[in-house]
């Protein structure tokens, strides 16, 4: 599945465990209750995906689009989004205990989610987004609002 476009792609209900969609163009693809564990999203567009209720745990995601993406109801404890811009994301109960945002910008972001654990240094966001990560109680010390 490497390198492939699949515009509105359903992926929904798949057991996809260690796949590799690395530079795909998934735009509007939806993965609704799939499992994803170790899958490799590199360098991938993931605008407008519906990645909701699936468990993501060691998916890797360098590089990749986030444009409008929604993982509300997945599992992303421990998976590393560093140095990645999200706009206009949602992370609506999410699982991001011990999830890497180092680095990261976040452009009108959506959180309704435990991040007491999840770790935001060096992140840059917009004042909405970070008021809302404050009101969860997020460890903003290391970030700056943009």
């Amino acid at each position: 599945m490497r390198a492939v476009q699949v515009h509105d792609g359903k992926f929904n209900y798949s057991n996809l465990q260690g796949s590799d969609f690395s530079h795909s163009d998934l735009t509007n693809a939806s993965f609704k209750c799939s499992n994803l564990d170790n899958c490799h999203f590199d360098g991938s567009n993931l605008t407008h995906a519906k990645i909701q209720k699936s468990n993501l745990k060691g998916a890797t995601f360098r590089n990749c689009q986030f444009n409008h993406t929604d993982f509300s109801s997945s599992e992303l404890m421990g998976v590393c989004l560093d140095n990645l811009t999200f706009t206009g994301t949602i992370f609506h109960y999410t699982g991001l205990k011990e999830t890497s945002f180092r680095n990261a910008v976040f452009q009108n972001c959506s959180f309704k989610t435990e991040v007491k654990k999840t770790i935001f240094d060096g992140a840059k966001m917009d004042k909405g987004t970070y008021a809302v990560l404050k009101g969860l109680k997020a460890n903003l010390t290391h970030v700056t609002i943009i």
